[in-house]
């Protein structure tokens, strides 16, 4: 939730640009996190095999979309999404 806004603030990076810099950082993160509860048996596979397509779908579009959207757009939508997940963590 912060990575994007502080690669756009302090490091000066367009939107689109700060937007992919943040996945590549975050996705050798997840991967590793996401083996660590493998191993220990803590993922729902049925759940996993049910949102994967929907989730992959959704991300290959929103690459997309990012090198399409103009800056600023992809910053309100950003800002959207990450009110909304918010206020789904505090209403939850």
């Amino acid at each position: 939730m912060v990575a994007v806004p502080l690669l756009e603030k302090l490091l000066k990076m367009e939107p689109p640009k700060a937007h992919a810099s943040a996945i590549s950082i975050i996705f050798p993160l997840s991967a590793v996190t996401a083996a660590v509860y493998a191993v220990r048996g803590s993922v729902d596979w049925n759940t996993l095999a049910y949102v994967a397509p929907a989730l992959t779908a959704g991300s290959m579009l929103g690459a997309k979309l990012t090198g399409k959207l103009k800056p600023e757009k992809l910053d309100g939508i950003f800002t959207a999404l990450m009110f909304l997940a918010g206020l789904s963590m505090v209403f939850a």
